[in-house]
């Protein structure tokens, strides 16, 4: 890379675009992925099926999203970007545009479960995030990546809304085939980046940052040429993957069935849906204010916050069956919304500050299989609780105990307090 003025600013230019890049493609897997809470009434419909043989059309969607994210990790490794970003979008689009055809419940399982569940593992942040690592480092890493995670708000803002909308006007078939014309129509915004250069990156050392008796100990880790295997031995591996799988199974088993919990509190459904997408609207700020935090107050500080916000978040919800006063909904929106997602820059930054190298993308994707296990598990257990009892206070139990556990690890693996911002 020239070290001239006019290189400078041409890489920095470029990195600045590939964080757009991969913005966009987060708001279009995450947003058609997060979709399916409007497609969950219609299908249930259609199909005269329970709720949790729908539901579990996005358990697996993202159990697959899980399980294929160390296969996106290997493939950008091996491939690069360009090709496994142009696959996915194919998948997306294909897997949208058969469901609209499906014919039975089952069908849905196969188009959804695997082109949108599939393709969120080559659009999402397993591959961004070992695309960022090659282009930024400390503070900068971790405001980058708060950018991208952000996108699961906005994607849910922009496509939830929309889908709700189509469904009510067009019908859900329509709805899926609209949403593949809409991913097929951004794929040339991949013609603004020169992928060769992106994909060498500036290849920058990692720095952590480190007191006291952690000089040694942080040192030590930057130096290891990090390998699968290897990553798989240090406990700080499975402490983050913990946080995922239990975070996500906590926040999804209600999000999921939230817009179809307002409805059967009386709320229309295009409310409903918007109110669902309102949380998207704060969630990229929240993003991007725990990030803020991270550098200013510690990691551990700004973790601690988030879940506090999602615990009180997800109360005023279910006490929303009790009292429906307009206080406890935006009590749900505010908190909700501004810690939803708000770990997954977190734990992202911290995994690169750890497990930075040539192999950081199959390592982290492999981490995320624990987020698509814990959505799976978390959407799967919330319906089946629902259907079991007749309502939602079991499945608000389970998401609180699952969001707490999800917080531990940050107190409890000592391998984590290591490692700040």
């Amino acid at each position: 890379m020239p070290e001239d003025a006019s290189g400078r600013q041409s890489a920095t230019r470029l990195a600045v675009i590939l964080v757009g890049i991969c913005f966009l493609l987060n708001v279009l897997s995450r947003g058609m992925g997060e979709s399916f809470t409007t497609f969950l009434l219609a299908l249930t419909a259609e199909f005269q099926a329970n709720r949790a043989d729908v539901a579990a059309i996005y358990s697996l969607q993202m159990l697959l999203a899980g399980l294929c994210a160390p296969l996106a990790g290997y493939c950008f490794d091996r491939f690069g970007p360009l090709k496994i970003y142009i696959g996915g979008m194919l998948l997306l689009s294909a897997g949208l545009m058969l469901a609209s055809f499906g014919s039975a419940i089952w069908h849905l399982y196969i188009f959804i479960g695997i082109g949108v569940g599939g393709s969120a593992a080559f659009l999402g942040n397993a591959p961004h995030s070992a695309l960022l690592t090659r282009w930024f480092e400390g503070g900068n890493l971790s405001r980058a990546m708060s950018v991208v995670y952000a996108a699961l708000g906005v994607g849910a803002l922009l496509v939830v809304p929309l889908a709700q909308y189509i469904i009510e006007t067009l019908g859900w078939r329509n709805a899926y085939r609209i949403l593949a014309g809409i991913v097929l129509l951004t794929m040339p915004a991949l013609l603004l980046v020169s992928w060769p250069t992106a994909q060498v990156g500036r290849l920058l050392p990692p720095k952590p940052k480190a007191t006291d008796g952690d000089v040694a100990e942080a040192a030590a880790a930057a130096a290891i040429e990090w390998t699968i295997g290897s990553a798989m031995r240090n406990p700080a591996f499975w402490g983050l993957t913990s946080v995922f799988f239990f975070t996500s199974a906590g926040m999804f088993s209600v999000m999921v069935q939230a817009v179809a919990y307002l409805v059967e509190l009386g709320y229309a459904p295009l409310k409903a849906a918007s109110i669902y997408g309102f949380v998207g609207v704060l969630t990229p700020i929240g993003i991007l204010g725990f990030s803020s935090l991270d550098v200013r107050i510690g990691r551990h500080a700004s973790a601690a916050i988030s879940y506090a916000f999602s615990l009180l978040g997800l109360a005023a919800l279910w006490a929303l069956a009790l009292w429906q006063s307009p206080l406890l909904l935006w009590a749900f929106v505010l908190l909700v919304g501004l810690s939803f997602g708000a770990r997954g820059p977190l734990v992202g930054a911290t995994a690169a500050r750890i497990f930075h190298g040539p192999r950081f993308g199959m390592i982290f994707g492999t981490m995320m299989v624990g987020s698509g296990l814990g959505v799976s598990f978390g959407t799967f257990t919330g319906a089946t609780l629902h259907d079991l009892t007749g309502g939602y206070t079991a499945v608000f139990l389970f998401s609180g105990v699952c969001v707490l556990l999800g917080a531990m690890p940050f107190w409890t693996y000592s391998a984590l307090r290591r490692f700040g911002p």
